[in-house]
């Protein structure tokens, strides 16, 4: 009976050990998401053959674990899902149906708004809010140090279903070499100002040449909708998804509206700061921040360096710079103030104020810095507002020698 005793001692510490040591060979897995265009030729060549037709929608590669050097990637094929487990040297180990998600995964907790009564609003493929511009011709550009973004509203339309949208191409390279093309898919709610999303198109590029891209989606395909890129009214905490499909389920969350962010493009103020987590992996997370009356500033390290515009860009006095703020209150003297444009003269920002002073309109128009460079539609030879002193009479006269208002067909690209 002792003899059992320790025998079944020594068992129950040996599967003891083992349950143990399989822990930590599981604590130690890790894996990394890699581009389409990060793929060895050997492996892509491994999923074209198990699926010649077959879209590449995500990689992982493990670099510790049970299978260091495998690749796990999710294909689409005949409108079905696949996970294909393809070993270093391109030999396919595995491959798993995918089943198709009916409901739209939520963190417990948390909610993210998924249908936005879309069908009340008259789609326009031109127009602004405060924070997102679908003008023609209106472009960002962000950088880092290994990183070059150009994001650029162009002139072509592209229907979705049955609505028009208007096509946003994002140019990306990295060490000066091309990395991806995406062309995306907004439109603009008449009604309420919400700029939806209704898919994009990829390119990735690998040494110049296109490679398979990965992540393009489209609202008008198979339990696919549009979702909303930015709202026309944004509210602290609000969240929502930016799009919606099987392989593509990011959304945001408005966790900052008074950011204030210095860029190599300017100082902005009033801005919000986004968090964008993926459905399909709740710990995916970036950070964007979002400038009224310009758009996307910050996009992790990438900042904005320029922007242009062909036309003018409206702006409220609450998101004014305060210099600027004051200055054209100063001016307008009690006047009402009607309305003010942002424009880009000579690759810098002049503000523009409308106002009605004594049944009269007129126009104030002031530097980034605060300075008046002139005022419209005053008599000749006097200034409708008196100054505090010369020296500023002074600075307004040096900066009217050399501010000219531009209008839309003058500006040069920034």
């Amino acid at each position: 009976m002792k003899t059992k005793g320790i025998i079944t001692r020594i068992i129950l510490i040996t599967l003891s050990l083992l349950i143990v040591l399989a822990s930590e060979g599981f604590a130690k897995e890790r894996k990394v998401t890699l581009k389409a265009s990060e793929l060895p030729a050997v492996i892509k060549a491994a999923i074209k053959g198990a699926f010649p037709n077959g879209k590449i929608i995500e990689i992982e590669k493990e670099v510790e674990g049970e299978d260091p050097g495998q690749y796990d990637v999710i294909v689409e094929a005949g409108g079905e899902k696949f996970e294909v487990e393809v070993s270093p040297k391109g030999k396919v180990k595995e491959i798993d149906k995918i089943s198709s998600a009916k409901a739209i995964p939520q963190e417990k907790g948390k909610k993210w708004t998924d249908s936005f009564g879309q069908e009340n609003c008259t789609f326009l493929t031109t127009g602004a809010n405060r924070f997102f511009i679908l003008e023609p011709g209106y472009k960002l550009v962000l950088e880092s140090k290994h990183e070059k973004v150009i994001i650029t509203v162009t002139d072509k339309t592209r229907k979705i279903g049955d609505i028009k949208t208007r096509v946003i191409e994002e140019y990306e390279e990295e060490d000066g070499e091309l990395k991806e093309i995406s062309r995306n898919f907004f439109a603009i709610c008449k009604e309420h100002g919400d700029v939806f999303y209704f898919g994009e198109d990829v390119d990735d590029y690998e040494d110049g040449k296109i490679v398979r891209g990965s992540g393009a989606w489209r609202a008008d395909e198979k339990n696919s909708r549009a979702g909303i890129i930015m709202p026309g009214t944004v509210l602290l905490g609000a969240r929502h998804y930016q799009e919606i499909a099987p392989n593509a389920m990011d959304r945001a969350e408005i966790i900052a509206d008074d950011v204030t962010l210095t860029t190599p493009a300017g100082v902005f103020e009033n801005c919000i700061k986004v968090e964008e987590t993926s459905g399909l992996d709740p710990s995916d997370k970036c950070y964007k921040i979002y400038a009224p009356g310009i758009g996307m500033i910050q996009d992790e390290d990438l900042v904005l360096t320029s922007y242009s515009t062909t036309r003018e860009v409206k702006i409220s006095l609450a998101d004014l710079p305060a210099n600027v703020r004051a200055a054209i209150e100063k001016h307008a003297a009690g006047g009402k103030i009607i309305e003010i444009e942002k424009d880009i003269v000579e690759g810098k920002p002049v503000y523009e104020a409308e106002v009605i002073c004594d049944d009269r309109e007129i126009d104030i128009l002031v530097s980034e810095a605060g300075k008046l460079l002139r005022i419209e539609g005053e008599e000749e030879g006097k200034l409708h507002h008196h100054h505090d002193d010369e020296d500023e009479d002074e600075d307004d006269d040096d900066e009217d020698d050399t501010a000219e208002k531009t209008r839309d067909d003058d500006l040069d690209p920034v």
